[in-house]
């Protein structure tokens, strides 16, 4: 690419220096269409153009007629659709101008996809005239990259048992591991699975049945080459040649290839991946085999007596051990190897083992390879650390290219060469910085050379927070893979390949953050860029993933929990919608019972079909004691028939594609009312005062109760707790459900981030279970404080030797919640229902702090002609006669003041003049007084007053009630007469945002 810079920086345009990249030459005027790509939709000046349109977000169709696109916004808010439009449309012979701010800084991110082009950076202090493009689309080379919602998702098999990798074979056979051992095939042409086949395998620390791989020519010879743990006293690692058949391994026919000798006294770090490039050259990667928890997050160094499993430096570092490496190697018909040319030492090992490719290897856990560049990828996972000191960096994670042998570095170097320094673990001193030119090796647990090859940097990498270079990768737990280089041209079979977009394109995957990204490089393998693929919302903990030959992505997923068989693992395959995409049918009915005749509007307006151009035809087939034909996206009808109808909607485009939908209605037969009646009011009780209650049912044909209902035939219960009902013992149900409906607010966060990777509620995981954590600190204040911090900014060494890793996203409230829920997971459920009548009174204790829960359920006794039963369920919780403020379901101008540990001790402080809060359903009948407790700090000597009112509804819907609150008092009364339940509002109308004022709670009385 060239670039070319004219003149000075000016303010020239809207007034902003200006970035022009055109393709036909200079920028000159012609009117036509102009498209304004802006943050903000605005008016603009044609500048020559007899038309403009301002968008905020270009989509491929804006600029197929554009005679000039002008970009008034940075490079990083262009999405990839964007970019990929922008590049076609160059391509095509567009025009674009790009408007900066005072800086081209990040505009070269912006830049390489624009590879064909010249670019110019126009700084002359006139406005610009912009010159028609004249398009030609058959001039574009560029891919236009699919829709996202073209991408389908299917679940071939679940759950799984710690599944580890995958291969499928030309026939689209799939084929995967699980580290215990058992070997699995899914079959697509019976959509069936089955476990074909076990090795016995040893599973201490992280070793297993480890990596798998088929040969190039498996048709043929069927081989398959296995990365395992064998059991046994000695410590290796084997890689073996089996034959492979759909009914399993012969046992008889393995070749033991090559040993990989460990130590199995500490953890971690075993890797076990395998790959095979176009020359038969098998690839295997070793993790260091290093316990790394002692190390304070930083580089294991420690070379005292006895500690060699501490020291990464006998492994990884040490160019005559097999560890912290990947190895390449060719083997050979009669399972013996040869070493092929363009290995890292001599073949003759003068140098070093003559197998190793990569040395400098911490857990490279997964390998890819761009076959045809004979380029090999890896994902290498780091280490636990969260903070940068004299010592070393803070810890990241690796994507790394191989277009030759190196060493990357570790354990010296981590990232892009960032160093550590050398440390002594007897004394805690502290030594130089290990330099990248010229690593050297002089632990005593080095049995190769001392002087190392350059480290060469990562290609791409990233911390637990924001990575200033990678900023799209997220922040959190990291435990990074690769997959596959996408080849279009290579797909055996059409049908459910990926588009040509994603061609020579490197798919990566985080087991810890759920995501698949994809990495762009250019044709010499520099890093272009990363983009989202699928993120965390459908993926539970992605371990590996490879395409098959109908071009197919097949994706296993772990599931959230180590080491165990986890309930959400699955295999699944992901491809790509072509051409024409049927509809989808949505019905909506105004009634689905009552008695007749029954009027029933049909509607399908929540049908939709993904593209938008096609003309739908909306067919209605509603069956039952009478047969009604409709048509139209609305439709009404009448039953006069009693019975039950099956309202069938066929949604039809104009490709003859189509979809359909399914509901049913009774008619004839209405379904009951349930309705509760309180003498005092339907939202509080007042403890030592009884609860008289009336449960009325009303039914169009069976009538009410004591009329035609029974009341033996309604179902009537009353529960009563303590505490909040959304909190442990009513959420913990929940957790493997796929609803967040009245979960507790610190399980809801838990779901939706990575603590399920390392905690479980029973079980013993990574980290302590639930129970554990909840039952050492039986509900410490001080604690809680503690493990908040402990959240965001992580922490080691409570629980055995493993890290947490840091949450910075996390609030203070967020982390609080979470700790609240786990200290909640040991408290006792409600008690159990008990049974009571329709109609009576319940006595409450004096100082009782419960919350009575009356439920009632009754089912009729079916309608006109022998229609069906309908069933009523009907709820009402009464709770104490206070609400505290901070608890608010709506608030505009305040904030929360006071940790979530000081409890009803929070108050909510306002900070805006226009300030408001407001509690949901609230029931007022029979409340005469509300008494706010307040404090407002005023001035010494001057009585600051604020005026609140009450309000039904909105901030300004019905006034029930107003008072003014006094710097001199701390607590104010509202009179009031009203009656109902609905939204009420506190609304502040002090004309002073200086006046401090804190809202504690407000009690409901009767009197």
């Amino acid at each position: 690419m060239k670039y070319r810079m004219k003149g000075s920086w000016k303010q020239i345009l809207f007034p902003m220096a200006v970035l022009c990249v055109w393709v036909l030459g200079s920028c000159e005027q012609q009117s036509s269409l102009l498209v304004v790509r802006a943050d903000v939709a605005s008016q603009t000046q044609e500048l020559g153009f007899d038309s403009v349109m301002v968008v905020t977000q270009l989509r491929p169709d804006d600029l197929v007629m554009a005679s000039h696109l002008l970009v008034a916004s940075a490079p990083a808010t262009l999405d990839f659709n964007e970019r990929n439009s922008i590049e076609r449309y160059l391509e095509a012979g567009g025009e674009v101008t790009f408007v900066c701010q005072d800086t081209i800084y990040n505009w070269g991110q912006l830049l390489p996809f624009f590879a064909s082009e010249q670019v110019l950076i126009n700084c002359d202090e006139q406005n610009l005239s912009l010159r028609q493009a004249d398009l030609d689309y058959s001039q574009v080379t560029t891919p236009e990259k699919p829709a996202p919602d073209r991408l389908k998702r299917q679940v071939l098999v679940a759950p799984l048992r710690e599944p580890m990798c995958i291969a499928v074979t030309e026939e689209s056979l799939v084929y995967w591991i699980e580290r215990k051992g058992t070997i699995n095939l899914y079959n697509p042409r019976t959509d069936d699975y089955q476990e074909i086949d076990s090795l016995e395998v040893y599973t201490g620390e992280e070793d297993g049945l480890l990596g798998f791989v088929l040969d190039p020519d498996f048709k043929h010879n069927q081989w398959a080459y296995v990365f395992y743990s064998p059991p046994g006293d000695e410590p290796k690692q084997h890689v073996s040649r089996f034959r492979l058949t759909p009914e399993g391994l012969d046992h008889e026919s393995e070749i033991v290839i090559i040993e990989i000798p460990t130590q199995r006294d500490e953890c971690c770090h075993s890797a076990g991946d395998l790959e095979i490039d176009l020359e038969g050259n098998l690839y295997l990667s070793t993790g260091d085999d290093t316990f790394s928890r002692d190390s304070d997050g930083f580089t294991p160094l420690d070379e005292r007596p006895g500690r060699s499993a501490w020291d990464s430096q006998k492994s990884s570092s040490n160019t005559l051990d097999l560890r912290g490496k990947i190895l390449r190697i060719h083997p050979e018909a009669d399972g013996s190897y040869t070493i092929p040319d363009g290995n890292l030492f001599a073949k003759d090992g003068s140098e070093g083992r003559p197998e190793i490719y990569v040395m400098g290897a911490r857990n490279p856990f997964t390998l890819g390879m761009n076959k045809k560049k004979n380029w090999l990828f890896w994902g290498d996972v780091g280490p636990d650390g969260n903070v940068t000191s004299e010592r070393g960096p803070s810890a990241h994670d690796e994507i790394n290219i191989a277009k030759a042998p190196g060493n990357y570095g570790w354990p010296y170097f981590n990232a892009d060469n960032k160093a550590y320094a050398d440390y002594d673990f007897e004394t805690g001193d502290l030594g130089a910085k290990f330099d990248p030119q010229h690593p050297v090796n002089t632990s005593v647990n080095n049995t190769g050379a001392k002087d190392l090859p350059p480290a060469i940097p990562a290609m791409l990498y990233y911390t637990f927070d924001e990575t200033e270079q990678f900023p799209r990768v997220g922040k959190g737990s990291r435990s990074v893979g690769v997959g596959d280089v996408y080849d279009y041209y290579e797909m055996k079979r059409k049908g459910f390949q990926f588009p040509l977009y994603y061609h020579n394109k490197l798919f990566a995957f985080d087991w810890a953050r759920d995501w698949i990204m994809v990495i762009s490089l250019d044709e010499e393998g520099n890093f272009l860029s990363i983009e989202p693929f699928l993120d965390k919302s459908v993926l539970a903990s992605p371990i590996n993933m490879t395409f098959g030959p109908d071009g197919a992505l097949y994706v296993l997923e772990y599931g959230i929990g180590y080491f165990t068989d986890n309930h959400d693992s699955k295999l699944i395959r992901l491809d790509f919608t072509y051409g024409n995409r049927a509809p989808e049918a949505n019905i909506e009915l105004s009634a689905t019972n009552g008695s007749v005749p029954l009027e029933v509007n049909f509607s399908a307006k929540g049908s939709s079909d993904l593209d938008e151009q096609d003309e739908l035809e909306y067919i209605w087939l509603i069956e039952g004691p009478k047969e009604i034909n409709l048509t139209g996206v609305e439709a009404t009808a009448t039953l006069t028939e009693p019975g039950e109808y099956e309202v069938l909607l066929v949604v039809k485009d104009n490709h003859n594609a189509s979809a359909t939908s399914r509901a049913s209605l009774i008619a004839g037969n209405a379904k009951p009312e349930l309705t509760f009646e309180f003498a005092d009011n339907s939202s509080f009780y007042w403890p030592g005062r009884s609860i008289k209650y009336n449960l009325v049912v009303n039914d169009k044909e069976d009538g009410t109760i004591g009329s035609g209902v029974n009341e033996n035939e309604v179902a009537i219960s009353l529960t009563h707790y303590e505490g909040s009902d959304n909190r442990a013992p009513a959420s913990l149900a929940l957790l493997d459900g796929m609803s967040q409906d009245g979960i507790a607010p610190g399980l809801r966060l838990i779901q939706s981030s990575d603590c399920r990777s390392c905690h479980k509620i029973n079980e013993k995981s990574i980290g302590p279970s639930f129970h554990e954590v909840a039952e050492r600190y039986d509900k410490d204040y001080i604690a809680k404080e503690v493990l908040a911090k402990k959240i965001i900014g992580g922490g080691v060494g409570n629980w055995g030797d493993g890290a947490m890793p840091a949450h910075p996203d996390f609030t203070v409230k967020a982390a609080k919640e979470i700790v609240d829920f786990i200290f909640s997971v040991n408290d006792a459920p409600a008690q159990e229902a008990e049974k009571i009548k329709t109609k009576g009174s319940i006595s409450t204790p004096k100082g009782s702090q419960a919350n009575y829960r009356f439920e009632a359920k009754y089912t009729d006794h079916g309608g006109v002609k022998n229609t069906a039963s309908l069933t009523a369920l009907m709820e009402v919780t009464l709770t104490l006669p206070v609400k505290q403020a901070e608890a608010a379901d709506h608030k505009s101008g305040f904030v929360v003041e006071g940790s979530i540990e000081e409890g009803d001790r929070r108050f909510l402080r306002r900070e805006g003049k226009e300030s408001y809060f407001a509690f949901e359903d609230i029931d007022l009948t029979n409340i005469k007084r509300l008494e706010l407790s307040y404090q407002i700090t005023a001035a010494t000597g001057t009585d600051e007053s604020v005026l609140i009112e009450l309000r039904r509804g909105s901030v300004d819907g019905e006034l029930l009630s107003t008072c003014e609150l006094s710097a001199k008092n701390k607590q104010a009364d509202m009179r009031l007469e009203a009656k109902g339940a609905s939204d009420i509002y506190f609304v502040l109308k002090s004309q002073e945002t200086s006046v401090p004022i804190g809202i504690d709670q407000i009690k409901f009385h009767l009197n």
